[in-house]
C-alpha cells in the first residue's frame, strides 16, 4: 500500500492507494472525506484522472477534485 499527501481546500490530507494485483485494480481511500474508489489499472493516466474527478466531485469542490486526482495519478504512474 502506498500513502500520499494531497490537499483538499488547502488542507493536507492522506490518501491511501492499494494495488490489487489479482483484480488488476487500484483501490484508493481518503478517510478524511469518507471517500474510496476502485478502478482498473489498465486505464491510461487521463482516464484515471477523469474517473477520480467524476466520483470525488460528489464529495469536494472541483478544484480540490483536480488536485487530488492529479496527485493520485502521478503516484500510480510511477509504479
Amino acid at each position: 500500500m502506498q500513502q500520499i499527501e494531497t490537499h483538499i481546500e488547502e488542507q493536507a490530507i492522506e490518501a491511501f492507494i492499494f494495488t490489487h494485483d489479482t483484480r488488476g485494480t487500484y483501490i484508493v481511500s481518503i478517510p478524511d472525506v469518507n471517500f474510496s474508489i476502485e478502478y482498473s489499472r489498465s486505464l491510461d493516466t487521463k482516464d484515471q484522472f477523469e474517473e477520480i474527478v467524476i466520483h470525488l466531485f460528489n464529495v469536494v469542490d472541483e478544484a480540490s477534485c483536480e488536485t487530488v486526482a492529479r496527485d493520485i495519478t502521478e503516484a500510480t504512474s510511477t509504479k
